[in-house]
């Protein structure tokens, strides 16, 4: 049995297959009670998007899971919000947008950033947050000066432009509706998945002190339900772009690097343009098992060094390329906005464990997925079935 430092998608069990029958129930769950509970919420707010041209229009799973990440979202930070000045949110949005030159100004930027991210951004306020347009405003502001939530705070924009024109009254009843809904999926997920985030909680306890003032402060800092957040955001998310990835003739899995063998000391991948390619050093190696699996079904696997790197200059015609990120629960919703975001086609496999040097294991862990949902996402295996 792996170590598992915050999350495991085995928990007692020697695979993760019963993680993926359970995290199957607790997406069907959440999307029948957010279509129930707020059907009037979601045709309103698509009527708005179709009026004001904000966008194109997306799924309905879509929008019930950008409702959902509100809910948990607020009940999350809310109270931090609440302490962020608009000198120090300029600041640390400034050391966002500079670290993305790469090198040195990068480094420096994370080491200043790791500083006043938890002078600024870990307290959190006692007082009684108000349900209000402006409590949204802070909220949105908090996730950007994070660096954190880029993706997430793209979603926000629509829900803060339909937000600013419903009446006060109408507004707050529409706040309170979106927070009670991250409440009832706290409760629903603890049953459900709770069971494989059981070391969520001591991680955190220590991690003030091992990650105090590091640039990473708020990635490792993420609370329990956000990691049930991201389960059933991935699953909502491979739901609603399944038909389109099927259809796609191109397809790419990308792998993070902590899934090298041996944490990938004697690594001989090549960079290509968009990642490195397997150069089939060591046998055992999993990602040398997927490359030879992607040559039989007929997908290429590319090693991503980080997930910002993937696909990032490519403007493609939506349709053409479907993509299968396997990244670890944190990473799931943002890399899946990100490859929309791009006209990617998106599906994902999470690791069923943590295990990278640079956030979670001084000397790393090597990590790995299920083959079997893999071959399901591909379509080259059985479906689950519950």
């Amino acid at each position: 049995m792996r170590e598992s430092i915050t999350y495991s998608l085995l928990g007692q069990n020697i695979n993760s297959n019963q993680y993926y029958r359970d995290v199957k129930i607790l997406a069907d769950e959440t999307l029948v009670y957010g279509e129930k509970k707020y059907k009037q919420l979601i045709d309103d707010f698509r009527i708005c998007i179709r009026a004001n041209n904000f966008e194109a229009l997306r799924s309905r799973e879509e929008y019930i899971l950008e409702a959902l990440i509100i809910g948990v979202l607020w009940n999350v930070y809310s109270s931090n919000a609440k302490l962020l000045t608009k000198i120090n949110e300029k600041i640390l949005v400034k050391l966002v947008n500079l670290r993305k030159n790469g090198g040195k100004i990068k480094t420096y930027a994370d080491f200043i950033r790791g500083f006043f991210s938890t002078i600024f951004l870990t307290r959190k306020s006692k007082d009684e947050i108000d349900i209000s347009f402006l409590s949204f405003k802070k909220l949105e502001a908090w996730l950007l000066a994070s660096g954190e939530f880029n993706e997430e705070v793209k979603r926000f924009s629509n829900w803060e432009r339909y937000l600013k024109i419903l009446p006060e009254e109408k507004l707050t009843d529409t706040l309170k509706g979106l927070i009670e809904y991250g409440v009832w999926f706290e409760n629903k997920s603890e049953h459900i998945v709770g069971k494989y985030t059981l070391n969520v909680k001591p991680f955190l306890e220590k991690q003030k002190i091992t990650h105090g003032f590091k640039e990473d402060i708020i990635f490792t800092g993420r609370q329990r339900i956000e990691y049930h957040l991201n389960m059933v955001g991935a699953e909502i998310l491979n739901k609603a772009f399944r038909g389109d990835f099927l259809k796609t003739r191109n397809k790419k899995l990308l792998i993070p690097i902590c899934m090298r063998y041996n944490g990938g000391n004697e690594c001989k991948a090549k960079a290509e343009k968009d990642g490195y390619v397997c150069g089939h050093c060591t046998k055992e190696c999993r990602i040398n098992k997927l490359s030879e699996m992607g040559n039989e079904l007929g997908f290429q696997v590319l090693i991503i060094p980080h997930g910002s790197s993937a696909f990032a200059d490519k403007n493609v015609k939506y349709g053409e390329i479907g993509i299968v990120g396997v990244a670890c629960l944190l990473n799931l919703l943002s890399g899946g906005f990100a490859a929309r975001q791009l006209n990617l086609v998106p599906q994902c496999v999470i690791l069923d464990y943590c295990g990278c040097k640079k956030h979670w294991h001084q000397q790393g862990i090597v990590t790995d997925i299920n083959m079997n949902e893999l071959k399901n996402v591909m379509n080259k295996g059985i479906e689950r079935k519950c």
